[in-house]
């Protein structure tokens, strides 16, 4: 290669270099706090519910497992924990951290954008189970559920309908038939209700953006699981919840609500500040324009505003010195390599929390990457230890 051929390739690994160094240098300005802990990569997902009661009448993929929360309570200060002051889950799903909390007895509170979900979290709360509606020639829901009039009835179809689908929300050829299935959730959570939860399980439809029913420094602790960056349409992975849920509560439909989910969307509330994105967010944004992603770049930007209001929120309503775990994965989009956890960790020292170390249970791409200089980049899901 000629003096000119070196020259031509010297500035293309310069700009190479400019269109990762943002994401290049967080990696490296966060690395002494990246700590492996393989052990957890069962934990921070939702495959060990099917085998605890009350968790395992609806596995929901997005959610994350009991051990998990166990973990989370020894660390944190029953002392501090109490009605006035709960612990807290504003991304709650199907109430996995709740519920785990008041089988320990521990004041908690849950917040979810999903009413069929908080609906099924709710009913775990029950205190038991009465006698079942004969239900003849209910070979489909929409034949079931008119017949159905008691709350836990109600739960345990929704759970059956989940279960004839795939994690996708796609009907799945191999489910067994409806009243099988039904059948199945029906004597898991008979056998569950046996030993009923002490008390209700308190898990709200609600915004996490949006924390007005809580008090500054009400809050004695979180561990909460946002959605992932990703290109999973949690829409459809809900829609098969939702069907049957609005058979009894019309309300509102799944696409009303679709915007309280913090999936990202290009509608986000009005911010109270001039919230500019951080540089490897805007590195990102730019490299997924440059790529004809315009709609993916949007997604991205909005997704991290979204999680920028959560942030100062929950600094405003936890009590100084509080825990917080926040477990979330990176992500690749079209070949972009955006490290959602370590750009959280970066607004969360800037919403004034305090960066303890982060936790990789494990990598969510088995082969690495090269970002600009660095090797073997790939997006991790993580938990972020944080303190108030």
């Amino acid at each position: 290669m000629g003096r000119r051929g070196r020259r031509s390739q010297t500035r293309l690994n310069e700009a190479r270099r400019e269109e990762t160094a943002e994401r290049e240098a967080l990696e490296r300005r966060w690395h002494k706090l990246l700590a492996p802990r393989p052990e957890l990569g069962k934990l921070v997902t939702g495959q060990m519910l099917s085998e605890e009661p009350f968790h395992r009448w609806l596995p929901y993929q997005q959610a994350f497992s009991p051990e998990l929360v166990r973990i989370f309570l020894r660390e944190a200060d029953p002392q501090a924990v109490s009605t006035e002051h709960p612990l807290l889950d504003p991304f709650a799903g199907v109430g996995t951290f709740v519920v785990e909390c008041v089988r320990n007895n521990i004041a908690a509170v849950g917040l979810e954008a999903l009413e069929p979900l908080t609906f099924v979290a709710r009913c775990k709360g029950c205190q038991g189970f009465p006698r079942l509606p004969e239900l003849p020639n209910a070979e489909d829901w929409e034949l079931a559920a008119p017949r159905l009039m008691e709350s836990i009835h109600r739960a345990a179809l929704i759970c059956a309908v989940a279960t004839r689908h795939t994690a996708a929300g796609r009907a799945n050829r191999g489910a067994p038939p409806l009243l099988d299935a039904f059948d199945a959730v029906v004597a898991r959570i008979r056998e569950d209700l046996r030993d009923p939860l002490p008390t209700s399980v308190d898990v709200r439809v609600g915004d996490a953006r949006n924390l007005s029913d809580f008090g500054p420094g009400s809050i004695a602790g979180v561990l909460t699981s946002p959605p992932y960056l990703s290109r999973h349409d949690y829409e459809r992975k809900s829609r098969p919840h939702d069907s049957v849920y609005r058979t009894w509560y019309p309300s509102q439909s799944l696409a009303e609500v679709h915007d309280m989910q913090v999936r990202a969307h290009s509608r986000a509330p009005a911010r109270p500040w001039d919230m500019k994105p951080l540089p490897a967010v805007a590195e990102a944004v730019v490299a997924l324009r440059t790529a004809g992603e315009s709609k993916l770049a949007g997604i991205v930007r909005s997704y991290f505003e979204d999680l920028a209001v959560v942030l100062h929120e929950l600094f405003r309503v936890l009590r100084p010195g509080a825990p917080f775990w926040l477990n979330v994965g990176g992500a690749r989009l079209k070949g972009v390599y955006v490290p959602a956890d370590l750009i959280l960790a970066e607004l969360a020292r800037e919403v004034g929390f305090e960066v303890q170390t982060i936790l990789v249970a494990r990598r969510l791409i088995a082969a690495g990457r090269k970002l600009g200089t660095l090797t073997d980049v790939a997006p991790r899901e993580v938990i972020l230890v944080l303190r108030r």
